[in-house]
């Protein structure tokens, strides 16, 4: 395959939209980076909350029944999105994709997201909708975690890749560490993976792999259910790709997945044959995943290599078990 950097694309349109409460809070955590490849759009019941909200566009959802005011339950969050739905179709109609983002377990996130996602899916069957939920720590209680298991079960079904964190593996995982401090690392994930979507249309050829571009990646996430996006560090291209691979907020098990897309942020001259040689081996031969492709994103100053991973189709033990346990506590 011949390396060269890749031609000048049209940008992908993306847009982002956070519902509710922690929905918002991951929108303003985005807008402060300055990041403007995407529509940034903020929903939320909570006029106090919203207005305190960093989005290109914000949207107060329910007023005419919640007065600016908490949604509390389910029912209310839908109603709320339904009021303004049109509005935010309008808004999406010339999206090719599209990511949610919010809380589960409250009024207004969980309502809002599971009707969101089912009117894009009925109105804008084109574009590709990807969910980025949290699932509330186990000490919230049953009323909370029951909705999150309502709520998750339906944004499987009604989105076409479904991103999950746990935030009882948080919790877990870093145990000693300020939970701003361990908010601040979810929230920096989140946005290297977004803006590793919006980087899709502009990625230059890898010696011996397939590029890939918004098309290939659609064609692999549609309907895909379970997904998974990480990102890593290291000295090494090699390094930064395993680091990649561990879910730190779940337990995605990448083996057998549908397909899996890459992006290197790399100076061309860190990358190795050998490097991506053992890329392609541990996706296609170790973990048996059939569609492998994955970018160059060249960087002139960069010193240490970055790589963002999506993997569709993946398989969760922790999201099995917590919908397997519906209508428990």
């Amino acid at each position: 395959m011949s390396w060269r950097r890749g031609e000048p694309t049209s940008q992908l349109k993306l847009a982002v939209v956070g519902i509710g409460g922690a929905g918002c809070n991951m929108i303003t955590n985005i807008k402060r980076t300055g990041f403007s490849d995407a529509k940034l759009i903020a929903v939320n019941t909570d006029a106090a909350s919203l207005s305190a909200t960093k989005a290109d566009h914000k949207v107060l959802a329910g007023e005419s029944f919640l007065g600016g005011r908490s949604a509390r339950t389910i029912e209310n969050g839908k109603k709320a999105m339904e009021a303004v739905k049109e509005n935010l179709i309008s808004m999406l109609s010339d999206r090719e994709l599209i990511v949610l983002l919010a809380g589960l377990g409250g009024g207004a996130g969980t309502g809002g997201i599971v009707t969101l996602a089912e009117t894009i899916k009925e109105s804008l069957p084109n574009a590709l909708t990807i969910s980025y939920v949290v699932i509330p720590f186990a000490s919230e209680g049953e009323v909370r975690i029951n909705n999150a298991k309502y709520g998750l079960s339906e944004i499987i079904d009604l989105s076409d890749v479904t991103w999950v964190a746990f935030n009882d593996v948080l919790k877990r995982k870093f145990t000693n560490m300020p939970l701003t401090r361990a908010y601040k690392m979810m929230d920096d994930r989140l946005f290297n993976v977004i803006r590793g979507l919006a980087s899709l249309q502009n990625l230059s050829p890898l010696p011996g792999m397939q590029n890939v571009d918004f098309a290939i990646m659609k064609e692999i996430a549609k309907g895909s259910g379970l997904g998974y996006a990480g990102f890593g560090e290291g000295r090494t291209a090699r390094e930064a790709f395993e680091s990649s691979l561990v879910d730190p907020f779940g337990d995605a098990d990448h083996k057998g997945a549908k397909g899996v897309v890459g992006i290197l942020e790399s100076t061309e001259t860190a990358v190795s044959v050998e490097g991506m040689t053992y890329v392609q081996d541990v996706l296609t031969t170790n973990l048996g995943i059939p569609e492998v492709y994955f970018g160059l994103k060249p960087s002139i100053e960069m010193t240490t290599p970055k790589v963002t991973v999506y993997t569709f189709g993946v398989k969760s033990r922790m999201v099995e078990d917590f919908l397997s346990s519906m209508g428990g506590g």
